[in-house]
């Protein structure tokens, strides 16, 4: 087991060494003046976020909802704009919750359940300015805006063979436009690939993930 251990350990710092020696070659033949983001630039962020839409709910429930995943595309505007690049993309963002309940039915005394179930989906244009004074070779802080449409698609279930649907629609949806102001902050640990954090009322308030450049 030690001997397993000691070629693990033997491995992890070879593999560190290899890439600490591509970054500092990655560094050493980078242009001063290069950018974590200018005319050449595509990137594609792949993110999961927290803080996203609550639902409805009373006290005796159980409430779940997945992390809110997104993904977007962006690649700088064909001319400079002032003292910095914009990027123009697309924008797209999923979360999904759940509420489940049960209760004793006045009819026959019986326990049954009923569910919500929303799906909520963020289709949007998304563009980003980079201000050259916070872009640098590595790192950069961003900010920008998203406009598109939010759908929630809902869908009600329940056991209950004498359910009280009044105010309730068996399968609903509804879409409507959105927009948001974000600000985001972006470190490449390599050459191609980087995280990033970004605020902002996306699919979620606050979203973190990886960056890569294609």
């Amino acid at each position: 087991m030690k001997t397993s251990l000691f070629t693990i350990l033997i491995g992890i710092l070879s593999i560190g060494s290899v890439n600490a020696s591509n970054d500092s070659n990655y560094l050493k033949n980078d242009n001063t003046s290069a950018k974590c983001f200018d005319e050449n630039t595509r990137i594609l962020n792949v993110g999961v976020g927290v803080g996203g839409i609550r639902h409805y709910r009373i006290a005796g429930g159980r409430y779940r909802e997945t992390p809110a995943f997104s993904i977007s595309y962006e690649q700088p505007w064909k001319q400079r704009l002032g003292p910095g690049y914009i990027g123009v993309g697309g924008y797209l963002g999923f979360q999904s919750a759940n509420y489940r309940n049960t209760y004793r039915a006045p009819h026959d005394f019986n326990d049954y359940y009923y569910e919500h179930h929303w799906n909520n989906i963020l289709v949007a244009g998304r563009a980003a300015y980079h201000w050259d004074v916070l872009n640098k070779e590595r790192a950069e802080v961003y900010g920008g805006i998203i406009i598109g449409a939010r759908i929630q698609l809902y869908r009600y279930d329940t056991n209950d063979p004498k359910p009280e649907q009044s105010n309730y629609k068996l399968k609903d949806g509804v879409a409507y436009p959105t927009y948001s102001l974000f600000a985001g902050a972006r470190w490449y640990f390599a050459k191609k690939v980087g995280v990033f954090a970004e605020a902002g009322y996306g699919i979620s308030y606050l979203t973190a993930g990886l960056t890569f450049k294609i």
